[in-house]
């Protein structure tokens, strides 16, 4: 069990790394990765969101906001942040459209242009198995693409050896690029364009715009590595004109991005401060991609890093993990998402290390709901891997001869037109079995205790979740990518805390007398992470027999489900609506 640091609390009155090792959850606060679990803007809430790059690195950031039910991207851009630079933005929502709107004052260069943003841009829906509704809450992926090289070699890891992103004017008069900036010859450097004057604006946004327009032969941004932001290339390959490595004058990715969101509900006052999940080592390599990039706009996704998983792994069951050892895990999980009316979109190759490393067996959490005082506690808890296919506890892929030799197969697509490359399976990919989720639900139990240890375990006919899943009313579903879980007490009416519509929301009644505690969520659906001749390619529902079972020569496991989250809870103290946040205390059998 591991417990971060707990949130701060948010009071208003009502007046006013290297491919060496693998992903892990940076519980100081700054990553390469950064998840923010919840945006709202649904009955007067609205969501702050602030970025921060604490280097001195020029950086290249994806930012996706994802719906709340299937997860599919309602918006995402890219932010190029100067060194020390922070960027903030409030979604709101759009009275005129009934939509979520992103609106900014921040002054730092974006693509689309940063005047778009300035002007508020609403979610998109236009997805089939989306409507407006699930767009107005959601969660935020916050995804480093790499650094900008600026030849400054910042504490060593810039990999840019000295030289400079630039748009080369005249490419006869200054050899290779990078090497020299020439303003007589029309050479603009990008790191110049972006960083801001005493005056808090960036010199030159257009550099942008500018360097995706460019050829590659002039400086210009090039889009990514390979399909899924994998390759085998040298992690310090730089900037230089016609190498197979380069990608813009974008390096490897160094991290120390720090995110976090405050919701804010604008008719009580209650503030309520969400720190984001921070992970590191995810990747070594640089991804850079335009937002409107029609083939690869999923890119980068939080399956599409190159970190192997080995390191998360305990080989002897004394807690001691492996460095290095396993192979990435080469499975495009694109073509599994309902993206109609768009064809299949590749979202990334390699999901199981951020899977590992957000899986918990179980979460506690606080609660309380004393209606005397308008107590009411809301559970926020994200599958943030649902969009990659690792989250309700169902068979994600099984390997026909899942006991069998490594063998490295053809890339190409097999029988179901699944992208495919290099796995076990058998030299032509021709012994991959690819299977359906068995359900669409998460599948949990609950118990729950006051404040005097005294535990309630719901039972037939006693108070519990709603929906019930019939005959088993200790067990029930979160049928979401984002689910609230509103606890109430006996006998109130309290509506959910953060503004959550109640057709979304999962309703917790609790017995008489209690008002206050903990409550713990168990994942009765979880992942068997294990290893068949040291390859990660026996991913099984451990409570389906007929979906197999781990190999006596599964070395390494790993059990849960990715999730994360927080817990918000509000009182009325006087004349003040009090806001708190709480991060949930994780179960990890490892």
């Amino acid at each position: 069990m591991f417990k971060k640091t707990k949130i701060a609390a948010a009071v208003l009155v009502a007046a006013a790394a290297t491919s060496a090792q693998a992903v892990y959850v940076n519980e100081d606060g700054l990553g390469q990765v950064a998840l923010l679990p919840y945006y709202n803007v649904n009955n007067n809430f609205v969501t702050n969101i602030s970025i921060t790059n604490t280097t001195g690195a020029f950086k290249a950031v994806k930012v996706r906001f994802r719906e709340s039910n299937l997860s599919n991207d309602v918006l995402d851009f890219n932010v190029y942040m100067s060194p020390q630079d922070q960027w903030t933005a409030t979604v709101r929502m759009n009275a005129a459209t009934g939509k979520a709107n992103i609106v900014t004052a921040d002054e730092t260069c974006t693509y689309p242009s940063k005047t778009l943003l300035q002007s508020g841009v609403d979610f998109l829906d236009f997805y089939t198995a989306v409507d407006t509704n699930d767009t107005l809450e959601g969660y935020v992926e916050i995804i480093e693409m790499g650094e900008i090289a600026d030849g400054t070699l910042v504490g060593g890891n810039a990999n840019d050896t000295g030289l400079i992103a630039e748009i080369d004017g005249n490419p006869a008069n200054d050899g290779p690029l990078g090497t020299a900036v020439t303003a007589a010859d029309g050479d603009r450097s990008i790191p110049a364009g972006l960083l801001h004057d005493a005056n808090g604006m960036p010199a030159d946004c257009s550099v942008v715009a500018d360097a995706w327009a460019a050829a590659s032969t002039a400086g210009g941004f090039t889009s990514g590595l390979l399909a899924g932001g994998m390759a085998a290339d040298d992690a310090n390959v730089v900037y230089a004109a016609g190498d197979a490595g380069v990608n813009g004058g974008v390096t490897r990715p160094t991290g120390g991005l720090h995110a976090f969101a405050i919701l804010m509900n604008t008719a009580t006052g209650a503030a309520f401060v969400e720190e984001g999940t921070h992970l590191n080592d995810y990747a070594d390599l640089p991804q850079h991609y335009m937002s409107d990039d029609q083939n690869n706009y999923l890119l980068p996704s939080l399956a599409s890093g190159n970190s192997p998983i080995a390191s998360m792994l305990d080989t002897t069951g004394t807690g001691v993990k492996v460095v290095g050892g396993a192979p990435l895990t080469y499975f495009d999980t694109g073509a599994l998402m309902d993206l109609a009316p768009n064809p299949s979109i590749p979202a990334g190759a390699n999901p199981f290390p951020i899977a590992v490393a957000l899986s918990a067996t179980a979460v506690a959490t606080p609660y309380f709901v004393d209606s005397a005082i308008a107590g009411a506690t809301d559970v926020v808890l994200t599958m943030p891997m649902r969009k990659h296919g690792v989250w309700n506890g169902a068979t994600l892929n099984d390997d026909a001869d899942a006991t069998g030799p490594l063998n490295a197969c053809v890339p190409g697509t097999n029988s179901k037109g699944f992208a495919m490359f290099p796995v076990d399976g058998g030299a032509d990919c021709t012994n991959w079995a690819w299977t359906a989720h068995t359900n669409n639900d998460a599948i949990i139990s609950l118990s729950y205790f006051d404040d005097e240890e005294q535990e309630f375990t719901p039972s037939a006919g006693a108070p519990g979740f709603s929906p019930v899943v019939i005959g088993t009313p200790t067990v029930t579903s979160l049928s979401r990518e984002v689910n609230i879980i509103s606890i109430v007490e006996n006998g109130a009416t309290t509506g959910s805390v953060l503004g959550t519509p109640a057709d979304n929301v999962v309703t917790l009644t609790l017995a008489s007398g209690f008002q206050g505690g903990w409550a713990m969520i168990n994942f009765d659906s979880m992942y068997n992470y294990a290893t068949v001749d040291n390859s990660i390619d026996n991913l099984v529902d451990p409570q389906a027999a007929s979906n197999g079972a781990p190999s006596a020569a599964a070395a390494l496991t790993h059990l849960g489900v990715p999730a994360i989250g927080f817990t918000a809870m509000t009182a009325e103290i006087g004349p003040a609506a009090v806001g708190e946040t709480v991060e949930h205390v994780r179960y990890v059998n490892r």
